[in-house]
């Protein structure tokens, strides 16, 4: 072991290590990090080696819980914001029974109830959007979001948009791409107060709403084989990291798809006329998990454009080799997502859009750990649990869109803006969005 190399890689400033580089734009760094040196290279992020793996294989190898653990591996910043005591940063038997439990709002009976809900809240959206001229998506995309995420995890009202709560948010998830400095002034500090005051808002939400049809009903009811259940607190650590993992990609995967829409007219009359077929009636679960091709799209959108740049933060068990690379005990570790997603050994020609790539039978074939969007393993392991949220929303919003909506796009700058999770069109994406004709089938009942 003494005789491995470690992986190749510079360490930056003393203690900082690459942490600007890396806070500012953690797509571009790896990228140019991954272009560089290979599919296992290692860098120094405030103080700690930490090592990136990119691509299927060296994916996997860090996702072996023989090999690394998530306890204590994330900066502690972050851990800091979310609770040291969340899911992503624990491992072992607590992890699993916690993880039991919340999958319990991801079950199929239980998405299948979120559904209307989600539906009357798109609705209203794009009913809003109709009445406009040109305006700018960005934002409005991530108060639909944050609504979203407050349905489903604070039994919010449908039918209204909680702007301060939205705004706290986005100071917290700004103040996660911060330099951490913990003082009342800079982006970190205001993130913690931010976090605070959300942290008040959850437990009033958990103290006062049952949450029928909600996610957060539905983990108020889990149980575990022998009747435990999520605690009090667990249950609002767990419900703040969950506005966390699913505001950023729901927001990032609703605009890219209608910058898809707006771009690929191909795309869109494929998803259009699979929509078209659609029974009458409300949509239902069961109605949107027809939906192949849309579902083929999103898998394929998510590959495509930037998403969640990595996992969570891993530290290694022991002293480990990686073709012919060292890696010491208590190194710290990553899974790459986006370089992985981006793999040209993978994904020929991987920044081209095609979602027939996607299509079920090509996607069952996929190697393992190929399709990461947010981490990869099993459901029970540290994969994100909100996976299957974004399989439901996202043909959801499509179908709910081109049932009676079409975009124009003027001309303007559409490639990812820099950093954060779920970076959006640099120009605010600058849109139209117009009512057409609907035909008598797509009237909900």
């Amino acid at each position: 072991m003494a005789q491995l190399r470690p992986p190749p890689g510079s360490t930056g400033l003393p203690f900082i290590g690459e942490a600007l580089s890396f806070l500012k734009d953690p797509f571009t760094f790896q990228a140019e990090k991954t272009k560089r040196h290979g599919l296992v290279w290692k860098t120094k992020i405030l103080g700690s080696t930490v090592v990136f793996f990119n691509g299927p294989r060296a994916f996997t190898f860090f996702l072996d819980p023989e090999n690394f653990t998530r306890e204590k591996g994330s900066p502690p910043h972050i851990r800091e914001l979310l609770h040291p005591d969340a899911v992503p940063f624990i491992d072992g038997e607590r992890h699993r029974a916690r993880k039991r439990l919340l999958l319990a709002a991801f079950t199929p009976e239980a998405l299948a109830s979120y559904v209307p809900a989600l539906e009357t809240l798109v609705r209203r959206y794009l009913a809003a959007w109709e009445t406009r001229d040109e305006q700018r998506l960005n934002p409005e995309l991530g108060q639909l979001a944050f609504d979203m995420a407050n349905l489903l995890f604070a039994a919010a009202d449908p039918d209204v948009s909680d702007t301060k709560n939205a705004a706290d948010f986005e100071t917290m998830i700004k103040g996660t791409f911060a330099p951490p400095v913990k003082l009342p002034f800079t982006a970190y500090g205001k993130a913690l107060a931010a976090r605070d005051r959300l942290r008040a808002y959850i437990k009033e939400a958990v103290a006062t709403r049952g949450g029928d049809g909600t996610a957060l009903g539905a983990l108020k009811a889990a149980r575990g084989p022998d009747g435990e259940a999520l605690t009090r607190e667990e249950l609002e650590i767990e419900l703040l990291h969950f506005f966390f993992a699913a505001h950023g990609g729901i927001t990032a995967v609703f605009a890219w798809l209608l910058v898809i829409f707006g771009q690929r007219p191909d795309v869109l009359a494929r998803v259009k006329a699979e929509v078209d077929a659609l029974p009458p009636g409300p949509l239902t679960l069961e109605r949107l998990g027809g939906l192949r091709y849309t579902a083929a799209v999103g898998r394929e959108l998510r590959r495509v454009y930037p998403i969640a740049p990595g996992t969570f933060f891993g530290v290694a068990k022991k002293d480990l080799e990686y073709e012919g690379h060292r890696i010491a005990k208590g190194w710290t570790a990553v899974g790459a997502i986006w370089t992985t997603l981006q793999d040209g050994a993978t994904f020929a020609d991987p920044a081209r859009l095609d979602p027939d790539r996607m299509a079920d039978e090509a996607f069952a074939a996929l190697p393992e750990n190929a399709y990461v969007p947010q981490g990869g393993g099993p459901r029970e392991g540290h994969r994100c649990p909100g996976e299957v949220l974004v399989d439901l929303v996202l043909p959801l919003f499509a179908a709910a869109f081109v049932r009676g909506h079409a975009i124009e796009l003027p001309a303007q700058d559409l490639t990812p803006g820099a950093g954060g999770l779920g970076p959006l069109p640099k120009d605010g994406l600058r849109a139209r969005v117009r009512a057409v004709a609907t035909t008598p089938q797509f009237k909900s009942a």
